[in-house]
């Protein structure tokens, strides 16, 4: 053998040598978490355990954590060049939300940002954050850099898991050992003095049914999901399985009409759309059914304990509650009464729905419906800019569900998956005011932007592949 041949073959065994240390430097970094993932994640964590560890945690943690997620996300973005790029329609409209909100905070109101009954001062830029910053911080770093399959993966896994535990807190604490359930205020209602456990009702991690239901309603989507998945070992699947079956115990035990109604939505919509994987939203919507069928008169009762969801204190609670809100928004249409001040103004010109309702039903409660309370606080442009938020985000996701490939998991049943959420964040802001909640606005805007961002990927792809 020549020189020249030693020569191009020593050079040859080097080329495959760095070829190989490539592909597996590519293959460790597909499959490693990035630090903005991380940070995502470590807040969805931090918002679930939020009302557990609030005693615990030192003061600012979550806008500290926040900090943390936007740096790191402007650090990936930097040293990405090959990441998605632009600003997108749902990024406009939730900022010009958090504008609004921003505005609203500075602009002089009737009434203070206080709890009339005590004098005691709401932190009116905590509630913004947890409103209308956290979506807008989750959605972007959802959107940007959630851009690998292991990634998602770890983001379903992490929301079955916490609804995993929702549903388990919320069947201990009626059949026990209720020595095994933390937070302890899930069974000892006066560890939350001045506020009502609902005794009857589980109320989950948040001591709140709504939410801890729709937490499990989303578990139970991504649980369907990922039962079907024959890239998942079995033993997963097997796990997903028990979980869907625990979270649909849990759904039924908050006793709770607008966590019902969203889970009644999210089967007939997997039903309808969940392609190559519906059978078990049939299944599930059937018996549920049979269920409702042959208990309509223990279901249609104000006995929560038998399974009752009639409650008509509730409604005329609502009902003026309702009305407050209606009233304050034909006094001060466009710019509202002022952020945080519905409580407020349902004490000082509180409502009635009519005459055969209660005048003192829903005196001087906070907000119970999302949509209304926007409404009454920010006026007809902070309704609309919320609207157009919901609007623009659904409209995304369709186009994700219509464009994305069926069979891959960051595909159509990704984009479903995130449809299947905005249809929850609805039904839920029904009866129960979510500004209030920083875990939904962290997990649901999450998935939103993972959705779209793949969806906004496979469109540069396919435009690209046509140049």
């Amino acid at each position: 053998m020549t020189h020249a041949q030693e020569a191009m073959t020593t050079e040859s065994e080097s080329e495959i040598e760095a070829v190989g240390c490539a592909r597996h430097s590519e293959s460790k970094q597909q499959r490693s978490l990035t630090a903005p993932v991380v940070a995502a994640l470590s807040m969805l964590l931090a918002t679930f355990l939020h009302r557990g560890l609030q005693n615990v945690l030192p003061n600012k943690t979550f806008a500290a954590l926040l900090v943390v997620i936007v740096i790191a996300t402007a650090v990936w973005m930097h040293r990405t060049p090959a990441r998605l790029r632009g600003i997108g329609p749902v990024e406009c409209a939730l900022a010009g939300y958090l504008l609004w909100n921003i505005y609203s905070m500075y602009a002089p109101h009737e009434y203070e940002a206080i709890v009339p009954a005590t004098g005691a001062p709401h932190s009116v830029p905590q509630f913004i954050m947890v409103a209308a910053g956290l979506p807008l911080v989750m959605y972007v770093v959802g959107r940007y850099t959630f851009d690998r399959t292991a990634a998602v993966r770890v983001l379903l896994w992490t929301i079955l898991i916490l609804a995993a535990y929702s549903a388990a807190v919320s069947i201990l604490q009626f059949t026990g050992p209720k020595s095994l359930v933390w937070p302890r205020f899930i069974v000892d209602g006066s560890l939350t003095a001045g506020v009502d456990t609902w005794a009857d009702r589980a109320i989950g991690v948040f001591n709140q049914p709504v939410v801890s239901g729709m937490t499990m309603v989303l578990g139970f989507a991504i649980a369907m999901l990922l039962i079907s998945r024959r890239d998942e070992p079995t033993w997963r699947r097997l796990s997903a399985l028990v979980i869907a079956a625990a979270c649909g115990v849990g759904i039924y035990l908050t006793y709770t009409r607008a966590v019902w109604l969203g889970a009644a939505v999210v089967l007939v919509m997997g039903a309808c759309l969940a392609t190559g994987y519906r059978k078990g939203f049939v299944v599930s919507l059937c018996l549920v059914a049979l269920g409702v069928a042959t208990n309509w008169s223990r279901f249609s009762s104000d006995d929560r304990a038998s399974g009752g969801v009639g409650s008509a204190a509730e409604v005329e609670d609502r009902l003026n509650m309702m009305q407050t809100a209606l009233w304050g928004f034909a006094h001060k249409p466009l710019t509202g009464w002022g952020i945080l001040r519905f409580e407020s103004l349902n004490t000082f010109r509180h409502q009635q729905w009519a005459p055969d309702v209660p005048w003192i039903r829903g005196y001087g409660a906070v907000s119970h419906q999302n949509d209304l309370g926007i409404l009454a606080e920010l006026g007809l442009i902070g309704l609309v800019l919320w609207a157009a938020v919901l609007l623009v985000t659904a409209y995304k996701l369709w186009v994700a569900y219509r464009s994305l490939p069926v069979d891959d998991l960051c595909g159509k049943p990704l984009a479903l998956t995130a449809f299947i959420a905005v249809v929850v964040l609805f039904t839920s802001g029904l009866t129960v005011d979510l500004r209030l909640f920083d875990f939904p606005a962290a997990a649901l805007f999450l998935l939103f932007g993972v959705a779209v961002g793949w969806s906004d990927r496979s469109t540069r792809e396919r435009r690209a592949a046509h140049v």
